[in-house]
Parts: C-alpha cells; sequence; structure tokens
C-alpha cells in the first residue's frame, strides 16, 4: 500500500477533488493550531473545504502520547468522518494516523499499541499535508507514541496516509532552528536507511537523492530560504521518508529517543547528536562486529558510497563534516553544554535506548560502545 502523493507550490489545492472524489461531508482535521495558521495552511485549506462539517482536534502534546490518542479517538467517534486531514509536523500527522487506525480496531488501543496489533481494518482515507520538511511521516507506515515516557512505534501498511500533499509553500515560515532541527532529521534518515540492515536498493535511491538535496540545500534554507531552497528540502524530508519506511532506523535514532523524552532535546537535534559518531563505528573496518548478513565488504562499500554523497573522503572526514554542518545551522553538539554531563544522566540514555532501531545497525553496538559514545560529546 502507497499514498497518492501530489508535489509543488500549489499542491494543497488537491484537497478539493479528494474531497469531491471520496464525497466527503464530515471531516475531522488534525492539527497544532499555532503551525496551522502560520504556515498558511489554515488560509490556503479554508476555501477549499467549504461545504463540508469540519471538527478539528488540535489538544494535545508536542510528542503523541496514549491520553491524547485516546480522547482524539473519543471524538473521532463521535465525528465518524468521511475523510481525516493532518496538517502539521511529524507529531501532528502521527497523532492522526494513530487516532485514524486505532478507531478502526474493536481491541482495547492500549493493548494494540503494546503489542503493535492486530490491525484487520484499515481507517478513513487519510490525507497528510506536512508544513515542516523533516519527518516524513506522509511517506510511512509508521506512527510513535509514547506510555508512561516509554515509546511504542506501531508499524502496519494500513497506517500509511491515502493521499500526501507536499506543498513547499507551508514550509516558507519555518523558523531556522525549526528549519534545522527538521531537516538534520531528514538527513539522518536517508544516511541511516542507507547503511540499514533492512535497506534495499530502493531503499538506498531514495536515500542517495535525499543526501545530495540536504546537502546542497540545507544551508540556504536555514540562513538564506528561498523558494528552490525550501523545494528541495521538502522534497528529500519525503525521499527520506520513503526510504525508511523500507529499511527503518538504526543507531542514531535509536539513542534519541531518551534525549528527547527525558532532557526535552527535540526529535531531529537529538538523532543529529550522534550521527557522526556512528559515522565513524559503521565505517571501521576493524574491531567491529558486523551485523549485516550481506558482510564486511558490502557494509565497506556502503560507507565508501555514503562519504561520497556526504562530501568526504573517509568515515572520519564524514563526521566531521555533519559536526561543522550542525554548527553552522546553529544545532548544539555538545552534551555538557546542552545539560546532559553526569554519570547517571549518561546511563539512564544507554538503559532506554531503542534496542528495536539498534538491531537496524550494521554494526552491534554495545552497552560500552554506548557509554563511549555518549560520553566523547
Amino acid at each position: 500500500m502507497s499514498s497518492r502523493e501530489f508535489f509543488g507550490s500549489g499542491s494543497v489545492s488537491h484537497i478539493r477533488n479528494i474531497l469531491k472524489d471520496r464525497n466527503a461531508r464530515n471531516v475531522f482535521l488534525v492539527i497544532d493550531k499555532d503551525s496551522f495558521l502560520v504556515s498558511g495552511a489554515q488560509t490556503a485549506l479554508s476555501p477549499l473545504i467549504e461545504g463540508t462539517e469540519l471538527v478539528s482536534f488540535s489538544e494535545f502534546s508536542p510528542n503523541p502520547k496514549i491520553e491524547d490518542v485516546r480522547r482524539g479517538i473519543a471524538v473521532m467517534k463521535d465525528v465518524e468522518p468521511d475523510v481525516v486531514i493532518a496538517v502539521g509536523g511529524g507529531s501532528v500527522i502521527d497523532m492522526a494516523k494513530l487516532i485514524n487506525i486505532l478507531t478502526a480496531q474493536s481491541g482495547d488501543s492500549l493493548q494494540i499499541i503494546k503489542d503493535n496489533g492486530p490491525f484487520r481494518r484499515q481507517g478513513r482515507p487519510l490525507v497528510a499535508i506536512p508544513t515542516t520538511a523533516g519527518t516524513g511521516s506522509e511517506a510511512t507506515q509508521f506512527a510513535v507514541v509514547y506510555v508512561n515516557d516509554v515509546k511504542y512505534s506501531l508499524a502496519h501498511q494500513f497506517i500509511i496516509p491515502d493521499y500526501a500533499i507536499v506543498d513547499p509553500t507551508l514550509t516558507y515560515k519555518m523558523p531556522p532552528m525549526l528549519t534545522a532541527v527538521t531537516g538534520f532529521d531528514a538527513l539522518s534518515q536517508a544516511i541511516e536507511s542507507y547503511w540499514s540492515v533492512g535497506s534495499t536498493q530502493k531503499s538506498k535511491s531514495y536515500a542517495s537523492q535525499a543526501i545530495q538535496l540536504i546537502m546542497k540545500s540545507i544551508k540556504n534554507a536555514v540562513h538564506h530560504p528561498n523558494r528552490e531552497a525550501r523545494r528541495k528540502m521538502a522534497y528529500a524530508a519525503n525521499l527520506a521518508g520513503k526510504a525508511i519506511n523500507i529499511s527503518k532506523t538504526t543507531a542514531p535514532h535509536a539513542v534519541s529517543y531518551a534525549l528527547t523524552t527525558y532532557f526535552g532535546i527535540p526529535h531531529g537535534h537529538a538523532v543529529a547528536l550522534t550521527l557522526g559518531k556512528f559515522f565513524v563505528i559503521n565505517g571501521a573496518s576493524e574491531n567491529v562486529h558486523i551485523n549485516d548478513k550481506r558482510g564486511k565488504e558490502y557494509l565497506k562499500k556502503t560507507m565508501n558510497d555514503l562519504c561520497k554523497l556526504v562530501g568526504g573522503s573517509n568515515p572520519v572526514e564524514c563526521s566531521d563534516i555533519l559536526y561543522a554542518l550542525m554548527e553552522d545551522i546553529g544545532l548544539e553538539f555538545s552534551l555538557r553544554k546542552l545539560g546532559i554531563y553526569r554519570k547517571e544522566n549518561i546511563e539512564r540514555i544507554v538503559s532506554n535506548v531503542n534496542l528495536d532501531r539498534l538491531s537496524n545497525n550494521p554494526v552491534i553496538i554495545t552497552k560500552e560502545m554506548l557509554l563511549r559514545v555518549l560520553t566523547s560529546l
């Protein structure tokens, strides 16, 4: 199952035909009120959804929590919408995915989350419209939810949106820091997808395109935003989403969730912190245990290809390039400067690493390696 996609400036106008094709009279709109207004989505969408009974859901935390999802399910059951529309960043789109798929199931939502299923029925037609260029959530079958600070990731083909509208004009008003954070999330997804144990030729094709676009465009998007930079970043984020939809993410994402949950570091920033370190680890040819059944030579070629995409001659140089890029666009990469320096803080991060994402890393990562990575920051 895959989305029907619409790209380009003004592509949000396709909403009118989608609603007409679905004979939609009742619409359930999932949004973040601030970004919905600031991005221009409210102005763009209002005339396109005239004539429908519209109910919006916007009161939820930035990182989807089970309590918020349950409230959303109650609202959606009351509305019985013909179409669900999600407009916002990754958390907004994830929230819409969660509400939509869980409303369609007959079991207890908490148990379904913990068991990742079963998913016996599809939800209502879902339209995902990102207002950031980063998560690629509009292109994936994943949705993240937190239960008592524990992260769960649902994954099923029924979760992927039926329609994805990537209109870069909705990202024009993103402030520099949000542009940097979401942009590095997309870059991390693409790099991780490329070296992932679950990678395929198709996912690597998506990832390589995304890496090249981001490396050429992210500085302009942050410091001197223009239409072309915004367009390339929006397209790259979608490509990165398609890549991880096939391969899943790896060690940097595995470590990131605790950084976000316990220390409030935005997701894209949290992922970026260890990306360069794992680039060196995955690029090492000696004293590591390969986790990818395709073997050491395959991984060596993969990392050489990645070096070319990033612009370095070896993994250490690529790591330096990535940290220099973080510094250039305003992302701090010192854990100490971010207030994380106590031994118990580091151990808390390590003890809460996502093991599923860690298992996708091409090199086996031990607790000792994680401790060294984090203390070196």
